[in-house]
Order: structure tokens, then sequence, then C-alpha cells
């Protein structure tokens, strides 16, 4: 009857170990996985400076040669922001402000519905669902 006993409690006690060790298991990977996409969102988060001044360049350049081979590089940019979920917030004029993804900097006045984007001073960036830079905008008023 004892050994009974103390076989059932060792048996319990083995299934709680395995159900321990599973879920240490579980959440490790699940911290291991948090660690990769912060490393992501801080990389990318650093790098986006760099990919506002190669924009702006390739914007007020004139030198043809120069051009194409900035566009070459915004080419890599953009298919490296592509395979890691990077996605730019780049609102059309007139387009309804969304606080959500816009940052507001300027308001004009203008004779027209209020919260209306006027324009984009800064891109901003999401990963996945995450929002790492909102977009600078100017918005109209009344």
């Amino acid at each position: 009857m004892n050994l009974k006993k103390n076989k059932e409690k060792y048996k319990e006690k083995y299934f709680r170990l395995m159900a321990d060790i599973e879920n240490i298991k579980l959440r490790y990977l699940r911290d291991i996985e948090n660690i990769k996409k912060t490393s992501c969102e801080n990389a990318i988060r650093s790098f986006l400076p760099v990919v506002d001044s190669i924009e702006l360049i390739y914007k007020n350049t004139s030198n043809e040669k120069i051009k194409s081979s900035i566009k070459v590089t915004i080419r890599i940019i953009s298919n490296m922001f592509k395979n890691n979920d990077v996605k730019n917030i780049n609102p059309s004029k007139f387009e309804t402000f969304n606080p959500l993804l816009h940052q507001a900097i300027v308001s004009i006045k203008m004779p027209v519905k209020e919260n209306l984007i006027f324009s984009v001073l800064q891109k901003g960036y999401i990963i996945g669902k995450k929002i790492i830079r909102p977009a600078l905008v100017s918005i109209t008023c009344k």
C-alpha cells in the first residue's frame, strides 16, 4: 500500500516537472523571439536618419549618374525593409489625419475640412503592427 502511494506521488511529481520544463521551454522561445524583434526595431530605428538623408539627396540631386547610384541604394534598403516587415507611413495630400500614425507639427489655415494632411515633412515607419516612427505632417485647420 505504501509503495503504491509513493509511486503515485512520484508519478505526479514527474508530470509536474515535465510540465514545468515545457513551460520554461516555451517562455525561453518567446523571450528569444521578443529579443529578436526588439533588436531589429532598434537597428532599423537608428538607421532611419540615414534613409532620410539618402532620400533627401536623391530628391535634390540633378546629376543623373549620382541619381541612378542612389536609386540602387534606395532599392537595396527597400528590399531590406520588405524582408523585415517594415512599411513606410507616407500619407497623401488631404488624407484624413490619424493620430495613431501621424504626428502633426504644423497647422495651416485653409478653407477646407479640418484635420486633413496638407504635406508630409518626414515619412513614418511601422514594423508589423508596431509604429517605430510616426509620419511628421502638416494639417489643415480653419
